[in-house]
Parts: structure tokens; C-alpha cells; sequence
């Protein structure tokens, strides 16, 4: 009877799976050398019985193969292979004892854990306490910018500070929000408008920040064309249609290689009829 090569037909299921070896490698976190060792039988590369099962019990599972129905023909191999005694290498499987701990919780060990929480508590309250006594409060005005220029008269401001901070623009108090968010609009002047931003905490600590915004509002050209170009009278029949439009007799004077030219308009009707 043929002996089962069992690792041919690890990698023949590898192959299927269209794996390659560095795949497997990599994420089985095992060297390709020994994958590829396990593949050609030559389980002499492994330091252990328990080294190579492990490796090889992996590998398996890693390709969905039933560990059960093949690991007794893997040791079949190994022990053929190195002329382990089965019987020898069951010694190391033998299992420990387990020490079982009795653990009791006095009444006296309670009330010193429910004290140490206390006193760790109360210690980082002033810790953090104290941390806000030498730190002045945040202040990040996060839009606009200072220094935008911007063209319209009103703009939206957002921003942050410290929750129990209050604040002040251009001293004039603005609310906070639960979390610290603060929005507010501001009426712009042309030119350089500065706004001065004041975030002060409980303990008296300031935050001050200036926001600069340059106000160019748009200019609106009306183009008002020449009187020489308007009609001085316009001529309607009965049915208000025009019969003839008369425009200026003065217009400018314009030339043409040096030599004046006519500019006097004429109705195209009475040009057509004439």
C-alpha cells in the first residue's frame, strides 16, 4: 500500500487555492522555508517533534483542511521519518496540574480599596484643578482667518474655547456652547476692521486673540454714454411706428489716414426709402 504524502497534498490544496508561498509566509507569520519543508516531507529543518506539529497544524488550518482527519497521518510520517517512539513522545503531553487559588476579600481588604479610590480621586481632581490654575484657558478661532479681505459687510464667525470660560468680543460677552463652540456674526466697516477675542477661566486666567479683517466692498460702474450719441428727437407715425430718428448735427471729430470723416447718423428706414 502507498504511504499518503501528505505533504504533496497540502500543496497540491494550496495550488487550488491559487496561494502562493510568500502569501501563506506572510500571513501565517512562519518562514517560507519552512512551509516549503512541510510540502517536501523533509521535516528534519524543525528543532522538535512539537515544533513541527505546530508549524504543520497551522498550515492547515490556514487552508481550511480538517486538522483531525489528517494530523495522526502527518505523525505517521514523522515518526517514519525520524524513528520517533510514539510512546516516548506522548510523555510531553502529559498535563499539569492546575493550582487552584483561594482568594478571600475581607472586610478590612474592601474598606482599604474603597479608601485608595477615594484618595486617588481626590488627587487627580487637584491635579487637573491645579493644572487649570497655571494654564490659561484655548482660544482657536477657526473661521475666517486673520488678515482675509473679504467683499461683503458681514461675516460669519466660528470658533472654540474652554468650556467654564467666558467670553468677550470687543468686551461684549458672547455665549458658549455646552461643548465649548462659540458663532457669532460681525457687522464690517470698509477698510480694517480688528475684533479683540478674551476667553478668561474661574481661576482668572485670560486668553486674548485679535482678529483682523480687511473690508473692499465691490465697486458698481454705471456707464452714462455721450450726449452726442443720443437722439436729439424721434419721429412716430399715428400707430407709433418711427418714421426718422434726428441725432445731434455736433459729434466728434474723427479721421481716416489723416482726413475727416462724416459721423452723422441716419435712420436705416429712411436711408432703405430714399
Amino acid at each position: 500500500m502507498n504511504k499518503f504524502d501528505i505533504g504533496q497534498y497540502i500543496k497540491n490544496i494550496r495550488e487550488s487555492l491559487k496561494l502562493d508561498i510568500e502569501f501563506c509566509s506572510s500571513n501565517l507569520k512562519i518562514h517560507k522555508k519552512y512551509l516549503e519543508a512541510i510540502e517536501n516531507n523533509e521535516y528534519k529543518i524543525f528543532d522538535n517533534y512539537f515544533q513541527a506539529q505546530g508549524f504543520v497544524q497551522n498550515y492547515m488550518e490556514f487552508l481550511d483542511i480538517k486538522v483531525p482527519d489528517y494530523i495522526p497521518r502527518w505523525r505517521k510520517e514523522y515518526y517514519e521519518e525520524f524513528d520517533f517512539d510514539e510512546q516516548s513522545t506522548r510523555m510531553y503531553y502529559k498535563p499539569k496540574k492546575r493550582r487552584i487559588y483561594n482568594f478571600s476579600l475581607s472586610i478590612n481588604m474592601l474598606i482599604y480599596i474603597i479608601i485608595g479610590l477615594i484618595v486617588t480621586g481626590f488627587l487627580g481632581y487637584i491635579f487637573f484643578s491645579y493644572r487649570e490654575l497655571l494654564n490659561s484657558p484655548t482660544l482657536i478661532i477657526s473661521n475666517p482667518k486673520s488678515n482675509d479681505v473679504v467683499d461683503i459687510d458681514l461675516i460669519d464667525v466660528f470658533g472654540k474655547t474652554d468650556q467654564d470660560a467666558i467670553l468677550k468680543i470687543n468686551n461684549e460677552k458672547l455665549t458658549i456652547q455646552t461643548d465649548g463652540n462659540f458663532a457669532t456674526s460681525l457687522k464690517l466697516a470698509e477698510g480694517i476692521n480688528n475684533f479683540k477675542f478674551s476667553s478668561v477661566n474661574p481661576y482668572g486666567k485670560e486668553t486674548v486673540q485679535v482678529l483682523t479683517i480687511i473690508y473692499r466692498p465691490r465697486k458698481i460702474e454705471i456707464y452714462n454714454p455721450p450726449a452726442e450719441n443720443l437722439p436729439s428727437s424721434i419721429e412716430t407715425s399715428p400707430k407709433n411706428e418711427v418714421k426718422n430718428i434726428t441725432y445731434p448735427s455736433t459729434s466728434p471729430n474723427l479721421k481716416v489716414n489723416s482726413s475727416p470723416v462724416s459721423t452723422s447718423k441716419t435712420n436705416p428706414q429712411n436711408s432703405i426709402g430714399n
